[in-house]
């Protein structure tokens, strides 16, 4: 007996395998072929019925497109403009797209996914910045998106290279964890348009601002729980928090230098509250502003901004604890083989990036953020030992 219904949808273009009802444990650990690095793909959305116009009014509401992966069709799926303060672009622009499945045919799945994100580098000239960090934090050990290189059209004209990622969803949680069946929550900031918003922490003031994404709503009772546990020592808060999970969660933000992530920004993240145990575990997003200093932006790594980073860093337990995870996990993290996959993805992709019509870098830029990137990757390795010997 087959172990999910599988329907065939017939397009001009070819047949696309779209799951309905499929038990995540029977399709999870196959590897979706728009994630295969060794190429650049293609990704052509056809909007239908005035989409262009209607996200040019209304960017984060959801249109409907047909949308073409690598020659193969899948029909009727919704499209809408992502990003915020920093990598938002219009259409006539380089916009972020996400990319849902099942937004207008209830159970349609691309090879298992619901969703896929398609990121602009809009402030990234190197165009790697995701897909190095990424690798960072999963050799951390940390849950972190698989990721690709795509050339985007839309209605047939060039909006130039992307960067594919993964969404955190129910197929992401049944690849990290054992028990896929907890809350996932939103972290990142909300937006009111501008430079308007609002964080998202373990505060009393911003803690209603989290966002249910996977699971069964309990009305937050979770999230109270882990802000209810601050304040004490940090080994009392491990009750709510995986504290090991967590430490090696800032070790790869500090390694990467995400400066716009949960330690430093309260920002791009998601957090996961593993049934095993009930505690929660953090799911990094959104890399774009990685591999910077945080000097130049005002922060530093010796004050956090997350209340959980806040409270490890003023508890000499917790800090002893994570000066070990550091040395630790260096170990984990190989330098040469970083260095020798950015090596094969500029060349892989430097025809792309040179020709993307919509980048906003100067074309020279893009070598020497790679050549950047590589530099930081060479070094940083001693930086984070003399940082927390």
């Amino acid at each position: 007996m087959l172990p999910w219904l599988t329907l065939f949808a017939c397009v001009a273009d070819g047949v696309v395998p779209v799951s309905v009802d499929a038990p995540l444990g029977e399709v999870a650990e196959a590897e979706p072929p728009v994630f295969t690095d060794d190429v650049v793909h293609t990704v052509d959305i056809q909007l239908l019925d005035g989409g262009y116009d209607a996200l040019l009014v209304s960017p984060s509401e959801f249109v409907q497109a047909d949308v073409v992966i690598d020659g193969v069709t899948v029909a009727a799926v919704g499209v809408r403009i992502r990003g915020k303060i920093g990598s938002f672009r219009t259409m006539d622009g380089k916009p972020k797209f996400k990319i849902d499945f099942n937004r207008f045919v209830d159970g349609q799945r691309y090879h298992g996914l619901e969703t896929l994100a398609l990121n602009n580098a809009v402030v990234d000239c190197s165009y790697l910045k995701e897909r190095t960090g990424y690798s960072v934090f999963r050799a951390a050990g940390v849950p972190a998106p698989r990721t690709a290189f795509t050339r985007v059209t839309v209605d047939g004209e060039e909006y130039g290279l992307y960067v594919v990622v993964e969404f955190p969803d129910d197929r992401f949680l049944k690849r990290w964890y054992a028990e896929p069946g907890g809350n996932l929550y939103d972290g990142k900031y909300l937006w009111y348009g501008g430079n308007d918003g609002e964080l998202v922490d373990f505060t009393r003031a911003l803690q209603d601002n989290f966002t249910l994404e996977e699971g069964e709503d309990v009305g937050l009772a979770d999230i109270y729980a882990v802000t209810g546990a601050l304040g004490g020592t940090f080994e009392a808060l491990e009750e709510r928090v995986d504290g090991e999970a967590f430490r090696r969660l800032l070790f790869a933000e500090q390694w990467t230098g995400h400066i716009d992530g949960y330690a430093l920004n309260d920002n791009n993240y998601r957090v996961y509250f593993d049934p095993d145990d009930g505690r929660a575990n953090w799911i990094p997003w959104d890399l774009d502003y990685a591999f910077l200093e945080p000097s130049d932006w005002g922060k530093s790594w010796r004050r956090p901004v997350g209340v959980v980073a806040v409270a490890c860093w003023d508890d000499d337990g917790c800090r002893a604890a994570h000066s070990e995870t550091v040395l630790e996990t260096l170990e984990d993290v190989d330098p040469d083989a970083l260095i020798d996959d950015i090596r094969r993805w500029s060349t892989l992709i430097v025809d792309d990036a040179e020709d993307d019509p919509r980048r906003e870098c100067a074309e020279r830029d893009i070598a020497k953020g790679q050549d950047e990137l590589l530099t930081w990757v060479e070094e940083r390795g001693d930086w984070m030992e003399g940082h927390w010997d």
